[in-house]
């Protein structure tokens, strides 16, 4: 509103100042005075500078007004996100599903790859990593051969799984012995009895194996095929004595061994004697 009016007073007074111009002097008779009048001082009217400061106020009024600039003082600056450490290994080492070698294996985590680290286990000495093609799955890394790069304070403490189930093996037959050996030595037992001889020999064999098995219950020793004694476990020998009466010709013995438990009996192994010396 002040504006305004101060551009209506600049122009009236452009236009009193150009009537005041133009206004023609009346002519009049003057009489001649009895005494000289004071002198008066002559005011005199500059158009130019009325016409400046009409201009002056039309250009001050059309300016706009300066808005003060608000300072803004700047926040602090974002903190940037934080980088996952990564591993290395020095050498190819298997990747599980828990801290130790009882559990499943994932993959086999070479040398040249790198991971990002999720977890730790300090018990161990175990990293969960996101292992490489798993997308974002992760396993258990043993940190035997392992180089973290990056801030692992912070690490997330891992808790172990369950561990899987043992396998139970099937019940089975212990294994069957080995190495089976025969050795005989004899004795004349012949003797006179009134006018005849009877001739006999005494014959020591002995009869060895090695144990292959570690759950049987004990040996089965055959004779001819004839169940000739029973042994307990871990045994591998037996010593077999008997007369033998009138050789004529070669004589054949057969000796078999076989391990045994609850769940049924071994191969039978066997092995001939044909001389006594």
């Amino acid at each position: 509103m002040k504006i305004t009016q101060r551009i209506f007073f600049a122009l009236c007074t452009l236009g009193f100042a150009a009537l005041a111009c133009n206004l023609p002097q009346a002519s009049q008779s003057t009489p001649e005075p009895t005494q000289a009048p004071a002198t008066e001082e002559s005011v005199t009217f500059n158009i130019d500078e009325a016409l400046t400061l009409a201009v002056q106020t039309i250009q001050a009024a059309t300016l706009t007004a300066v808005v003060p600039t608000e300072t803004v003082t700047p926040g602090p600056s974002p903190t940037p996100p934080s980088t996952a450490p990564t591993v290395s290994v020095s050498s190819d080492t298997n990747c599980r599903t828990g801290p130790n070698a009882a559990y499943q294996f994932v993959t086999l985590f070479k040398v040249g790859q790198t991971a990002n680290v999720v977890g730790k286990y300090t018990p161990n000495n175990y990293w969960i990593i996101e292992y490489p093609g798993g997308f974002g799955a992760t396993c258990w890394l043993w940190g035997a051969y392992a180089t973290v790069l990056g801030e692992t304070s912070g690490l997330p403490e891992g808790v172990p799984p369950p561990l899987p189930p043992t396998a139970t093996s099937a019940p089975a037959a212990p294994a069957a012995p080995k190495q089976l050996g025969l050795a005989c030595t004899s004795v004349n037992k012949s003797k006179k009895v009134g006018q005849i001889w009877i001739l006999q020999w005494e014959w020591t064999v002995n009869f060895t194996w090695s144990d292959q098995s570690t759950n049987e219950n004990g040996f089965y020793v055959y004779k001819d095929g004839v169940l000739l004694a029973t042994l307990g476990p871990n045994s591998e020998s037996y010593t077999d004595v008997f007369t033998q009466t009138l050789v004529i010709g070669n004589v054949s013995y057969t000796y078999g061994v076989q391990s045994y438990n609850e769940d049924g009996a071994s191969v039978l192994k066997d092995a001939s004697l044909s001389s006594c010396p």
